[in-house]
């Protein structure tokens, strides 16, 4: 079993208008369609029907995450392999199935209360995407969403857990004494899912997640929108060491942040060999408070 990467991701909030002008102004995604009965936002970057859905809440944060399998038999083998760490797994069908646009559909809590979802069957659209602000498109096809990052106890248990139920498979790493930082792909994307167990502001869940655009054009014209918009920049343009993407953090209505960026590594799983890193972690840039953060709280 191979996942297809990141397909989805769900928030909570509590100003999804918030979400409406952040996404279509800052991001650049585009409007899904006039808001459900309930109140739900949907931002598309592809020619999925989705990408980001923004439900209406009484508090902020992260709803859950759907992890893409390629047909019937893949699913069915995730879900088996999920239930065999122990795990129980809840099918979701019926309304809330048609809701999500997708033709199977099961959840699932990590050990660490981290919602995931599995799924095969999304809906496309025959409208072609069309960004608001004029970002030439979006690295999707084939690799999903971008990643997402998460705050866990312990890096290496969660690495184990998500290789076992998920097949994940580790990319590289970086260590500092304790703590580590940790990268798995499931996709030729360098990782579509990281953890990290230093204790970071914001404690346990996600701390962000990523997008990546066409081109550094896309890339910096996004920089200029969220500064004019005065969004919090939580890193500023930059590059790390090991993907090595260029990039940028600034935090979203939600409270954790948004990475958007271009010109991530692809790897080929067949040559691909894992590294250990030390450091800081960049190879310029990425200078503000989740930087900061992260060095202060590393204990070589």
């Amino acid at each position: 079993m191979k996942l297809r990467g990141l397909g989805y991701i769900g928030i909570d909030s509590a100003n999804p208008q918030a979400w409406r002008t952040f996404g279509t102004d800052v991001l650049g995604l585009m409007d899904a369609a006039p808001d459900a009965s309930d109140g739900e936002l949907r931002l598309r970057m592809d020619q999925r029907s989705w990408r980001i859905a923004v439900h209406p809440a009484e508090s902020d944060g992260v709803a859950y995450v759907g992890w893409e399998t390629a047909g019937p038999a893949d699913f069915e083998d995730a879900v088996g392999k999920v239930e065999a760490t122990g795990v129980a797994v809840k099918r979701v069908e019926g309304a809330e199935c048609q809701a999500r646009g997708v033709h199977a559909l099961a959840r699932f809590d990590d050990p660490w209360g981290n919602t995931n979802e599995l799924f095969w069957g999304a809906g496309a659209d025959e409208e072609e995407f069309r960004s608001p602000q004029g970002v030439s498109g979006f690295v999707t096809d084939g690799v999903g969403v971008g990643h997402v990052l998460y705050v866990v106890p312990s890096a290496w248990e969660a690495t184990k857990f998500y290789g076992d139920a998920l097949g994940f498979r580790l990319t590289d790493y970086f260590q500092w004494g304790p703590n580590a930082a940790i990268f798995l792909h499931t996709t030729p994307r360098h990782h579509s899912i990281a953890f990290v167990d230093l204790p970071l502001p914001g404690g346990p869940g996600l701390n962000h997640f990523m997008i990546e655009a066409n081109t550094t054009v896309d890339v910096g014209r996004a920089y200029d929108r969220a500064r004019a918009a005065g969004i919090p920049i939580t890193n500023s343009l930059g590059q790390h060491s090991n993907d090595p993407m260029l990039s940028f953090y600034m935090i979203g209505p939600s409270g954790f942040a948004v990475e958007f960026g271009c010109n991530g590594l692809m790897i080929d799983q067949a040559t691909w060999t894992v590294s250990e890193y030390h450091g800081r972690g960049e190879l310029w840039g990425h200078t503000g408070d989740l930087m900061d953060n992260i060095a202060a709280a590393k204990q070589e």
